[in-house]
């Protein structure tokens, strides 16, 4: 019997990562931005944390497809000073970042894949 060899997995598509708060929970999780790819489109995706996210199958607890999303902005609470928060349709997802800088690198790069998306 032929044992199927298991595919690597594939970090080429990937934009940015790291550990950002969800806003609701504020729990730390490990978020990765993806460029569209024979993989899928452009999005962002979340896992409980980094371990999970290189495992030899790894399933993000979330997914939002920046096609979907009809607005991103930076947005600041009493809790978080560097939100960035996704609207699609039928939701708005927020993140936290720690720092401006940090809140200003991941913006910046979703904006730029959501524009790659919509040309």
């Amino acid at each position: 019997m032929e044992s199927q060899a298991v595919e690597p997995q594939n970090y080429e598509d990937v934009q940015k990562s790291g550990y950002l708060r969800k806003h609701k929970s504020m729990h730390r999780r490990f978020f990765v931005l993806r460029a569209a790819s024979e993989h899928g489109p452009a999005r962002l995706e979340y896992y409980e944390n980094e371990k999970k996210f290189r495992s030899k199958s790894p399933v993000p607890k979330k997914v939002l497809n920046l096609e979907t999303c009809f607005n991103i902005n930076k947005r600041a609470d009493s809790k978080n000073k560097h939100m960035i928060v996704l609207y699609t349709r039928s939701e708005s997802f927020a993140i936290a970042a720690d720092s401006e800088e940090v809140q200003n690198e991941w913006y910046q790069a979703m904006l730029d894949l959501q524009c790659n998306c919509k040309t």
